[in-house]
């Protein structure tokens, strides 16, 4: 139970920094006098650290344990954090986007490679949740301390000192987290050697499509529906908050009953209904309900799949491969959205709600394709 509270903290801390860029752009720009174009690049920057993160996490659990891996890369987040609250030059900030990407994505790595071994599906749900609580607490924050005057560093400065606290924590902790790790003279397993089986290529692959899936219905909800459907602004807001906000309760309440059901047999019962969803929602038939039971649909398909991939590819490669479909799924938020702005500046918005429902048509489709375990 304490590591279990210590994970949850752990996954509220993953989620802090995440949507900081984004949330204090409006004084961050300013600031730095760069275009908005900027942002994209803080972004990327971010991306490509996790990426390069979840590649090497299985070689660097191997290699240090999870323990260290843990409190390394979350002293690397705190410390990403605390350089970007000193308002350093561009070119720094932008490189110590960098660095809170790879502690991230290391952190994002080996906590699920650890949470896989040692805890229930239903567990995993409730971990991932958690990270809905930091991604939302993060935020808050800083619009509190923007409203009682502070400057936008005072939002980094927070969550550094946060992620500080974490680090210490762990560091008390970091002979427990062992679970998960491969021992040091076990046989490396590479990359190559785990996408040669199929069930890792096709558990990367939807890693990918349902990220791409989730982060474009949730990023594109609010002009969807602003720029095809006629909402107010605020009312396209609101539906991306009421999207998000569905994820997290989904995950925390479908781990309630994941495990009486069976984690496999969960995914083919929801991904059925997460088509009908975005169906309804391509259609314009009650937008609302529809973002929200495509979100709850969705919302275990992500840590139910991470909390299979032990029993699926095996304990020796269940760390590179965790690694891997968290490469996967950073790829997708990343390249996904990006592709549906693309489109709607080619065909308008109102083709992204069908472009949405033929990924989650796919996504149902290969979920259907993974053997099924009670």
């Amino acid at each position: 139970m304490p590591l279990l509270a210590l994970a949850f903290l752990a996954f509220v801390g993953l989620g802090l920094p995440d949507p900081m860029p984004g949330s204090l752009w409006p004084e961050l720009r300013p600031h730095y006098l760069v275009p908005n174009a900027g942002l994209g690049l803080v972004l990327a920057a971010m991306a490509s650290g996790y990426v390069v993160a979840g590649m090497l996490a299985g070689r660097l659990i191997q290699s240090f344990g999870i323990g260290n891996l843990l409190v390394a890369s979350l002293a690397a987040t705190s410390a990403a954090a605390l350089g970007q609250a000193t308002a350093p030059p561009w070119v720094v900030f932008v490189a110590l986007a960098v660095l809170a990407g790879l502690g991230g994505g290391a952190v994002d790595a080996a906590m699920n490679a650890f949470a896989a071994a040692r805890f229930q599906p239903r567990h995993m749900n409730w971990l991932h949740g958690f990270w809905g609580v930091g991604a939302t607490l993060g935020p808050a924050v800083a619009a509190a301390l923007l409203a009682a005057g502070h400057g936008w560093q005072a939002g980094y400065l927070a969550v550094g000192l946060a992620l500080g606290l974490l680090t210490i924590c762990f560091g008390f902790t970091r002979g427990r987290w062992t679970d998960g790790a491969p021992p040091p003279d076990a046989p490396r397993i590479s990359m190559a050697m785990v996408l040669r089986n199929r069930l890792a290529r096709l558990q990367v692959l939807i890693f990918f499509l349902y990220t791409g899936l989730e982060a474009g219905a949730g990023q594109w909800a609010a002009t969807v529906l602003t720029g095809a459907r006629g909402a107010t602004p605020a009312e396209g807001a609101a539906a991306a908050t009421l999207f998000f906000a569905a994820l997290t309760g989904g995950r925390i309440g479908l781990g309630f009953v994941v495990d009486r059901i069976g984690a496999d047999r969960l995914l083919r019962l929801l991904a059925p209904v997460a088509v009908l969803a975005a169906l309804a929602f391509g259609s314009g038939m009650a937008d609302l309900p529809a973002l929200a039971l495509l979100a709850v649909a969705l919302a275990p398909i992500y840590p139910t799949l991470m909390a299979r991939t032990p029993a699926r590819l095996g304990a020796s490669a269940a760390a590179q491969a965790v690694g891997l479909q968290v490469s996967a799924a950073t790829l997708g938020v990343a390249v996904v959205p990006a592709g549906l702005g693309l489109a709607a500046d080619l065909w308008g918005a109102a083709v992204v709600p069908w472009l949405l429902a033929a990924m989650a048509v796919v996504v149902a489709w290969l979920i259907f394709r993974l053997p099924v375990r009670r």
